[in-house]
């Protein structure tokens, strides 16, 4: 691993290393107003909700790291104490990069956008219209955290109102593919969150044996990845391994003599058949044709398969039996 420490480099530098490690993070398209009345639109991706009784958002408009002078989306928050959050869906990238530049104050970046304003119900500044998910705020506190050039100030907001898309709900819930909405990366990349970028993991239901009960030679795997092993350590208790020894005596007793075809393991694995590649491995394991080592490792490829297939308890089995000694002595 390399260590950086941030007090031996320039700003710019340690400024980038944040943005690079902590991602995606999400844009909130910030809209307020000064004492005069005049429009501000800017787009910040330190940003977060923190908490929902009640519910609060914070963002964090830094000092410039040129100069250290505070960005106007600050200035308005801290003299008017209300603003508006728009998420950023990914129909609307190519506006919130014009927002960013650094006009003048007073400039209404909406305009210089194309966006437009959705009416607010209890605070002054508006929201972007062609957002997907819009929240009026009011300021709780404000934090300035160095008040130096690049330091932040977090802008501490409480949720006064939602307004959402009506076509972004599927039933009483928000659908994240409705909303498409875009994260922030390092340097100048994004991300979609749609498509293949998305995807669902359930919270557990009970709590699981724990990657530390995984017995010795699952645990230090040399094929299993970290996301493997706690899919196996989600389990209440451990499968018997006497009944799973017993079982596959009888499997391989019954196994037709003789070897599979060339590299009919690896092709069934990678058209994603994990019990067609343990059919295969069994053949010439009975044949001989394979050492101990090699079959307890072609056995955890097999795991690894049947968890990425669902099939957990196959997983379990091929884990179990993957022991150089048991496979020895199989």
């Amino acid at each position: 691993m390399k260590v950086i420490d941030p007090a031996e480099h320039p700003v710019p530098f340690v400024h980038r290393i944040l943005l690079s490690g902590i991602a995606p993070r999400p844009i909130a398209l910030v809209s307020t107003m000064d004492r005069d009345g005049r429009h501000n639109l800017s787009p910040f991706s330190f940003f977060n909700a923190f908490g929902a009784n009640p519910p609060v958002v914070v963002v964090s408009p830094s000092y410039r790291g040129k100069d250290g002078t505070p960005k106007h989306t600050f200035e308005n928050i801290r003299d008017t104490e209300e603003f508006t959050v728009s998420a950023v869906s990914y129909a609307m990238v190519e506006q919130i990069n014009l927002a960013s530049a650094e006009y003048e104050r007073g400039v209404d970046e909406f305009e210089k956008a194309g966006f437009t304003k959705l009416p607010s119900e209890v605070v002054a500044p508006p929201g972007v219209a062609e957002s997907p998910f819009v929240m009026e705020c009011r300021l709780m506190q404000y934090v300035d955290t160095g008040g130096n050039p690049g330091s932040g100030n977090l802008m501490i907001g409480e949720v006064l109102r939602f307004h959402i898309r009506e076509s972004a709900f599927e039933g009483e819930r928000i659908d994240p593919r409705r909303l498409d909405l875009v994260a922030r990366m390092g340097y100048d990349w994004y991300c979609r969150a749609n498509g293949d970028a998305l995807f669902e993991l359930p919270k557990p239901a009970h709590n699981g044996i724990g990657v530390d009960q995984l017995p010795v030679h699952i645990r230090q795997s040399a094929v299993l990845t970290g996301n493997d092993l706690a899919k196996l350590a989600g389990i209440d208790f451990l499968p018997d391994a006497d009944a799973v020894r017993a079982r596959w005596e009888k499997l391989r007793a019954d196994v037709f003599p003789g070897q599979s075809g060339p590299d009919q393991f690896a092709v069934e694995l990678r058209t994603g058949n994990p019990r067609r590649a343990l059919s295969a491995l069994m053949k010439d394991w009975k044949a001989g044709m394979l050492p101990p080592e090699q079959v307890a490792i072609q056995l955890q490829r097999c795991a690894q398969a049947a968890i990425a297939s669902g099939d957990l308890e196959l997983a379990w089995e091929c884990a179990l039996m993957s022991h150089p000694g048991t496979v020895a002595a199989f």
